[in-house]
């Protein structure tokens, strides 16, 4: 069966939100989650027969269009949902009038990377020590991909 998206609504991100703290060592919180769904913001969650199994939240200011977080249920992973979900929001990017799409993402996290390598992101810099960890912090990577080509 083909993913289902459909944008996330303030009054109705409950399975989202618990799809994204189950993804993440470090999650938002339900107030932090609950801010990302209004203008500038766009948030879409991912379905399979009903279930939500995937989310993202963008930012979109200026030409820029920000991947603010991602993620994919654990059952759900290794199934190219990932990817599905990732050229939804550049679609939502090429809709918004977006030139450019930015992320940053774990320098532990080498599917993700593989991910955003494969669809044509680039390295722009490394922030340094910026995500926490359980034993101290971690470096981001900053990628950056050029819409509209």
């Amino acid at each position: 069966m083909e993913p289902q998206f459909q944008f996330i609504s303030p009054d109705d991100y409950e399975a989202a939100f618990k799809l994204q703290t189950g993804c993440h060592s470090y999650p938002w919180s339900r107030s932090q989650f609950a801010d990302c769904l209004t203008e500038p913001y766009f948030a879409v969650q991912m379905l399979l027969d009903d279930e939500v199994v995937g989310y993202y939240v963008g930012l979109k200011v200026s030409v820029e269009c920000t991947l603010m977080d991602i993620g994919i249920a654990k059952d759900a992973r290794g199934k190219s949902l990932g990817k599905e979900l990732l050229k939804h929001f550049l679609r939502e990017c090429n809709k918004r009038q977006a030139e450019e799409a930015w992320l940053e993402v774990r320098i532990s996290n080498t599917p993700a990377i593989n991910l955003y390598t494969q669809m044509q992101f680039e390295e722009i810099e490394v922030r340094k020590d910026y995500y926490p960890t359980a034993d101290g912090r971690e470096d981001a990577i900053i990628m950056k991909l050029t819409l509209g080509q």
